[in-house]
């Protein structure tokens, strides 16, 4: 420790060891004098004296203990003074500028505001635990074709569990439709059918009675949600015990979930639709859950008929990659000892991707969008305080003067920023609060989660910990910076018109740079969803969506269990529905396009070799008339007929896409296919056009069609064209329904529109949410532009008029302020447009027919932002060229 610094700490603290041997040796000395006079030699007297009063260094160490805990309680109680001081004194300085005040926590309640709302979805859709005990266990198993998941078959599912060691229990899952009748309209309710251990794999006791356990099963029995349970039973708790009716049987309730069994509809494509299952029903014969088409079939045997999902619960100690892995090799092996597997895979998918796999990608996408927003609002919120540091450099010069360090300035200004933060924190989280109600509206309905989010005690402290990383961060430069300056230039401006200095000029110049080129990344970003969702919306899907209804019927009873009813009833229905007035045209199909669920299947072609993978192409089935309903062309040959019944020869109608990818050049009516080795031919009878089955955004795929009259399930969805708004011929519609069964409930009832905007609910929502982010960061950026330049303008006053006394025109004075405008622009356009392909790369997967490096947005963004950084500096340059030279330099 050099001599300087011991005389400064001897000054303004004192030196504890010092004073602790002064005052040692002085006991000592006066305890030896006592001893020497009464008659001891003095080294008798030295020695007598430390006997009795101990050991120095003992002493010494404790004294100096009790000297530092002192001094750290001291210590610590003048940071909290220095810390109240410090937040009266900002409190106080914030409160005489309520201008400045007021935009800069306006702009900082904007930033952190959107960053609360975003992370309050993803924190319920990404971070919430799931409602199940060791969640990170869970796992889904699926079927792999070609790489991409899909359901199993009862006997390939019962093989690859059983061969499977890593798995400690697993149930399966089969989703179907109920008719729930007896209690108030008859209403087609959601449901699963599960195998008995569903609810002991998942771990989740039930809020009422005692739900399936493994091998303990009532056949009979049904589980409710608590959604159904509220909606349709009004929580009613005697509900455990009694019977209910579900397409025509009894059940008996025996248990009602809690609400935080959220479970959605799982599908092979990891989904996050809010709408799943209200009831559980166990498993049929051989506790395998039961199909959509009949309850009591025993399905024990089928491999091929994919329509199950499976949950399982791994080992304890068994990693999910190891798992995995094992659960690749068994579906590979077991694919090899059953050709009926047509080569198969395995897979497993945790649960937590399962459950918001399709929504985590969008939701990082929006994350990183109001990061982006946020980093302009604290650049903006910078610039604003450097602008006003420089009015307060002979306050901070005086105050340096009068002993204060840097260190004691720059915590002094930086809690300010800090305390500014979080009043902008305050103002974002009621800007959150309401934000999150619009977020609601724009929400697409397979986006699970959302109506369940909310501010809760992990979105408080995401706020807090934001609001004081941000006030740091747009704190300390402008701290840093005006604690720098130089005392004797600081006060020898006198503080009434500062002229500021070069280096804050710089900080500021840069700090609206990096406003443009985060503005740059974010409109780019935006532009490109923007243009994605408008190429979507200009897709020609294959069909007249115009004034066409569709709703959902499910049979039930007798007339569920043989096709030739099912038959007689839809066409029944259908001769019905045609007799409606205003409705010009009726049809049915088992699976709608856009929205409906989808069927697939292999097929073989007579006359060819049996390919390996099998030939793949979409499967529909379809009523007579169902084309002409839709406005799907005929390209070929003829419809299906009334006539083309079970005893008639099988036929099948086939789209373009598969024509052209099986016969190209050539007619493919007469041709015949089949399904599988033992199956029947099937003879073409007709070609239509081309329909997006699967959605705007997919391709036409091949597509194969059957006749219901041939081919029929106990559900259908039927299609009817009317002369206006369908809306209006709801009431006729329902009356003609009713006719043939009164208590068969009409499920599903939109429009094909409305189909349509649901396929697009989620590229809509992403480029309206990630557009509205883009617009106020160029807002944003704008208040920066015309700050930077009017603070420049004022700053530089002097300098213009002089310039101006000296012969500058106006114009020369206006360009010189656009000039810079522009040249800083071109910076931060330069900047962005380099980091904008890093950024945009990460929407690849999102995006239709535009390329992440689009030469439109990317130069259309450039030019926008160019026009905006010129127009915000305008108001800036005219006052610049309006400077009287006389009415300034006199001064």
């Amino acid at each position: 420790m050099s001599e300087r610094v011991r005389r400064e700490r001897r000054i303004w603290r004192p030196d504890v060891e010092a004073d602790i041997d002064e005052e040692l040796a002085f006991h000592l000395e006066m305890r030896e004098r006592d001893y020497r006079e009464r008659g001891l030699s003095p080294d008798h007297a030295r020695a007598a004296a430390h006997r009795r009063f101990g050991d120095p260094t003992t002493i010494r160490t404790a004294v100096r203990a009790i000297d530092e805990r002192a001094a750290r309680e001291r210590r610590r109680a003048g940071m909290w003074t220095d810390f109240r001081q410090d937040v009266a004194y900002a409190c106080r300085g914030l409160r005489r500028t309520p201008g400045f005040t007021a935009v800069a926590v306006l702009t900082l309640a904007l930033g952190i505001g959107a960053n609360t709302a975003i992370f309050s979805v993803i924190n319920t859709v990404l971070l919430r635990p799931l409602p199940f005990p060791d969640s990170n266990r869970l796992v889904f198993i699926w079927n792999t074709q070609n790489g991409r998941p899909e359901p199993v078959g009862p006997a390939r599912l019962r093989d690859l569990v059983g061969a499977a060691t890593s798995l400690e229990s697993s149930a399966a899952i089969s989703h179907l439709s109920l008719t729930l009748t007896g209690q108030g309209d008859p209403e087609r309710i959601s449901g699963s059918s599960v195998s008995s251990g569903f609810f002991d794999t998942l771990g989740i006791r039930p809020l009422l009675g005692e739900p399936f356990h493994k091998g303990i099963a009532d056949p009979s029995a049904v589980v409710l949600s608590e959604r159904l349970w509220t909606r349709r039973f009004g929580g009613d708790r005697s509900i455990v015990g009694r019977t209910i009716t579900l397409n025509g049987r009894a059940r008996l309730v025996v248990a009602v979930m809690p609400r935080t069994l959220a479970w959605p509809l799982i599908t092979a494509q990891p989904s996050a639709a809010d709408t799943g299952p209200e009831l559980w029903i166990p498993g049929g014969p051989g506790d395998i859950p039961r199909p959509a088409v009949s309850e009591d079939v025993d399905m024990s045997g089928y491999r091929n008929t994919g329509y199950l999902r499976a949950v399982a619960r791994l080992k304890p100690g068994v990693t999910f990659e190891q798992a995995r892995s094992e659960m690749a090799s068994i579906g590979t092996r077991i694919s090899r000892m059953f050709p009926e597997d047509d080569e198969r895979g395995a897979t497993l998918v945790p649960i937590r991707e399962q459950f918001a796999g399709s929504v985590e990608r969008p939701l990082l996408v929006l994350a990183g969008a109001v990061a982006f927003v946020l980093a302009i609002a604290c650049a903006n919120v910078a610039s604003l305080l450097l602008g006003r540091g420089a009015a307060r450099r002979r306050d901070v010069a005086l105050r340096r003067a009068l002993g204060a360090t840097r260190g004691r300035i720059v915590r002094q200004l930086v809690t300010e920023s800090v305390v500014l933060a979080l009043a902008g924190a305050v103002a974002g989280l009621a800007l959150a609060w309401w934000g999150s109600a619009s977020l609601l509206a724009l929400t697409p309905p397979d986006i699970a989660g959302l109506s369940r989010s909310g501010i809760d005690v992990r979105v408080l402290l995401f706020t807090l910990g934001i609001a004081v990383a941000v006030g740091v961060a747009f704190g300390l430069v402008p701290a840093i910076e005006l604690s720098r300056d130089h005392l004797t230039d600081a006060l020898a401006e006198g503080g009434v018109r500062s002229s500021g200095t070069r280096r804050a000029s710089r900080t500021r110049d840069a700090l609206v740079a990096i406003e443009i080129a985060v503005a740059v990344v974010l409109l780019v970003g935006s532009t490109l969803l923007v243009r994605s969702f408008t190429a979507l919306t200009r897709v020609d899907t294959g069909i007249n969506t115009h004034n066409l209804l569709t709703f959902d019927v499910t049979l039930t009873g007798q007339r569920a269990e043989y096709q030739s009813q099912q038959v007689q009833f839809y066409d029944t229905l259908i001769q019905r529905l045609q007799a409606v007035p205003g409705v010009t045209a009726a049809g049915a199909a088992v699976t709608l396009p856009i929205g409906g669920d989808d069927f697939g299947t292999g097929y073989m072609i007579e006359g060819r070799a049996v390919q390996k993978p099998a030939l793949r192409a979409g499967y529909q089935i379809v009523m007579p008339g169902y084309f002409h309903a839709m406005g799907i062309p005929i390209r070929g040959g003829r419809d299906f007929r009334a006539s083309d019944d079970r005893k008639s020869p099988a036929v099948a109608m086939v789209n373009e896409a598969l024509a052209r990818q099986q016969w190209p050049g050539q007619d493919p009516i007469g041709r015949r296919l089949r399904f599988d080795d033992n199956g029947e031919w099937l003879t073409i009878v007709g070609v239509v056009g081309d329909i997006r089955h699967l959605g705007p955004s997919v391709p036409p795929r091949p597509e194969i069609y059957q006749s219901v009259t041939q081919r029929s399930f106990p559900f259908i969805a039927f299609v009817v064209r009317t002369e206006g708004p369908p809306a209006n011929f709801m009431p006729s519609i329902r009356s003609a329904v009713a006719s043939l069964d009164p208590n068969l409930p009409l499920s599903g009832a939109r429009t094909m529109e409305e189909h349509v905007a649901r396929a697009l609910s989620k590229p809509k929502f992403l480029s309206t949410l990630v557009a509205s982010f883009g617009a106020l960061a160029v807002s944003l950026a704008v208040v920066g532009i015309y700050g930077m330049m009017a603070w420049s303008v004022t700053e530089r006053r002097k300098e213009i008029a002089i310039r101006m006394a000296l012969g500058a025109s106006r114009a020369t004075m206006l360009s010189m302020v656009l000039v810079r405008a522009l040249g800083l622009a071109a910076i931060g356009i330069t900047i962005g447009l380099a980091a904008a392909p890093i950024a945009t790369r990460t929407l690849a997967g999102l995006l239709y027919e535009i390329t992440p490096t689009d030469p439109l947005a990317f130069t259309g963004t450039a030019m926008a932002l160019a026009a905006v950084a010129v127009l915000s500096a305008l108001v800036p340059a005219l006052r610049a060229a309006r400077v009287e030279p006389a009415s300034v330099v006199k001064y």
